[in-house]
């Protein structure tokens, strides 16, 4: 929010607790009207100055007091789904559990539409496979899951929205199963199928999130670099809201393969984000998650701390005991900047049953004689 919006009840309050996360949006004075000079209430100028310096009322707590960084992400399932942001905005400083099981299918798939093109800012091709994956899942899911749509921008939102009223409108079996997602509540909560584009996502979450990203070629065969809102300054934080947002599954659907998608020249953040990105999914729903990997180190090229001698020796002193006694032990499990050192793995089962995390700050630490489990 911007700074006055938040005066009056920080006026109010003993203590107060700002919360926020700066690689995501800044308040957005489109179409809102900020303090307004004539307010014959608002006339200290000094006030005035302080507002229009900080951009939100984040920015401002951020430079007066002291900071807590919450980084433990709870929303994902599966760590593939948050790998990205993490490599790409924290630094890989979010702690992210590695993967129990493996899925069935890849947790991102990349869903190409040959022949799409983008004309008047919107794909029709993208926008109708989109509502045929839809009606997949709609038809097909085994848990109810809940469903969102990303555009990245408007014009494609309202191309998928208006395919979504056709299918209402159409008698049989999928009207009604759209008709009542797109109503959909639990507990009072709103879980109903959403579309929405990148401005207007941040806060949501489902368990199943499907890209529409629109930009093709046009029908002269160009692929025209005009990205809207990923050009503008902090369009890469619009890109990790966006990508954030699924707790169990993605489809990134799209009528370009990642090396289509030429903005290596460009100056602008976003849009060389929203390659990688594609990248990364593309690897991934290939199976490839040793070219995923890379992808990741090249976003974060941090240089691990060498692991202490003490550590070294202790992890493997426990494998090998481990491995007398025939269990399956994997090491340095995860993709996230924080892995698990050792753990125990099912094979029958295909499941991770116990995980490891060794700490040798003790300096007295000792190998017990034998190793026990419950």
């Amino acid at each position: 929010m911007f700074v006055e919006k938040g005066i009056p009840a920080i006026y109010r309050a003993k203590k107060v607790v700002i919360a926020g996360d700066t690689k995501q949006l800044r308040p957005s004075s489109l179409g809102i009207g900020r303090v307004d000079e004539e307010d014959e209430f608002y006339e200290d100028d000094e006030l005035k100055d302080i507002t229009r310096d900080a951009k939100s009322l984040l920015d401002l707590a951020r430079y007066r007091y002291q900071e807590t960084v919450l980084n433990y992400h709870y929303r994902s399932i599966y760590e593939e789904l948050i790998a990205f942001s993490n490599h790409a905005f924290y630094e890989g400083k979010l702690i992210v559990s590695p993967n129990q099981s493996l899925s069935d299918k890849p947790p991102i798939e990349y869903v190409y539409v040959k022949d799409g093109v983008f004309e008047n800012r919107r794909n029709r091709k993208e926008a109708e496979k989109v509502v045929l994956l839809l009606r997949s899942i709609l038809g097909n899911r085994k848990n109810n899951e809940t469903i969102g749509v990303i555009t990245f921008n408007s014009t494609q939102r309202d191309m998928i929205e208006n395919l979504i009223d056709e299918q209402l409108f159409k008698a049989g079996k999928y009207q009604k199963l759209f008709e009542k997602e797109m109503f959909r509540t639990e507990d009072g909560e709103d879980k109903s199928l959403f579309v929405k584009n990148i401005e207007n996502v941040q806060g949501d979450e489902r368990d199943i999130i499907i890209f529409s990203m629109g930009y093709a070629r046009d029908p002269q065969g160009i692929v025209r670099r005009q990205f809207g809102w990923l050009n503008n300054d902090g369009g890469q934080n619009r890109l990790n809201v966006a990508i954030s947002r699924a707790k169990q599954k993605i489809y990134f659907v799209s009528s370009l393969y990642p090396e289509e998608f030429k903005v290596e020249d460009l100056k602008s953040v976003g849009p060389k984000l929203l390659k990688d990105y594609m990248r990364y999914c593309y690897y991934v729903s290939e199976h490839k998650p040793d070219q995923a990997a890379t992808i990741l180190k090249q976003l974060n090229d941090r240089q691990k701390r060498e692991q202490p001698t003490a550590l070294s020796s202790l992890k493997s002193d426990i494998r090998q005991r481990l491995e007398r006694n025939n269990y399956t032990v994997k090491t340095d499990v995860g993709i996230g900047g924080y892995n698990i050192d050792l753990a125990i793995y099912d094979e029958a089962n295909k499941v991770y049953q116990l995980g490891i995390i060794l700490d040798v700050s003790d300096a007295s630490i000792l190998m017990p004689e034998k190793i026990y489990f419950t």
